[in-house]
């Protein structure tokens, strides 16, 4: 059985993320690290730090030296590290919103981010010009964040930070061709949503398990 890491940065997405894999790759084990201290370091910071990087680093060559074939780094808000840390090991590493946004910058030339952490808004935008740049794709990318809907999730207010993204979400809508929703922690809003919107957004949980199965089994 192939087993394979997968780096968190909170606990709140150890779940939907484990759900996720496991639907579309039954037969692989997963090992699940998980530090909360990175995303405090991150907010100290304002931003990605050499240090962040190699503690990052650290998580992952952890998971390697357990023999895990493959690294999913879980949090949008750390993506950036991956392109540093992938030198350092000698197993792939995905950012889980990485296959997200390829298909979205193929299939839609107006593209929404939906945010509640103001920490994913640089790096989203980043892996979206980074992907286009790579395939090509010439998207125009319009933002939202819900910063209040950030604050209701930690305060336990779970009904209300779904309602300020499922808005938010509708309005950008009119604006866009697709929405991404940057995050794992909102992700669970799309069923909220009206079934006609449905298809329009999208999150990296749809993505990331047949993008593990094509490259471990």
């Amino acid at each position: 059985m192939s087993l394979i890491g997968i780096i968190h940065s909170t606990r709140l997405v150890i779940e939907p993320v484990h759900n996720a894999v496991t639907s579309a790759c039954p037969d692989i084990d997963i090992l699940h690290v998980m530090d909360e201290g990175l995303l405090r370091a991150l907010k100290r910071a304002g931003g990605i730090t050499p240090e962040i990087t190699e503690w990052m680093t650290g998580m992952v060559q952890s998971v390697e030296k357990q023999g895990a074939e493959l690294a999913v780094v879980s949090c949008s808000s750390l993506s950036p590290c991956v392109n540093t840390i992938r030198a350092s090991v000698n197993i792939p590493v995905i950012k889980i919103d990485e296959p997200m946004i390829e298909w979205a910058v193929n299939h839609a030339a107006t593209i929404g981010i939906v945010m509640t952490n103001p920490t994913t808004a640089a790096p989203s935008r980043s892996l979206l010009a980074e992907v286009s740049e790579r395939t090509g794709q010439d998207v125009n990318i319009v933002s939202r964040l819900c910063s209040e809907a950030f604050w209701k999730l930690n305060a336990g207010d779970v009904d209300g930070h779904d309602e300020d993204v499922a808005r938010t979400v509708d309005d950008l809508l009119k604006e866009v061709d697709i929405v991404i929703l940057a995050q794992i922690s909102i992700a669970r809003v799309i069923e909220k949503l009206d079934d006609a919107i449905k298809p329009k957004v999208l999150s990296s949980l749809n993505f990331i398990g047949p993008e593990i199965r094509e490259n471990v089994l």
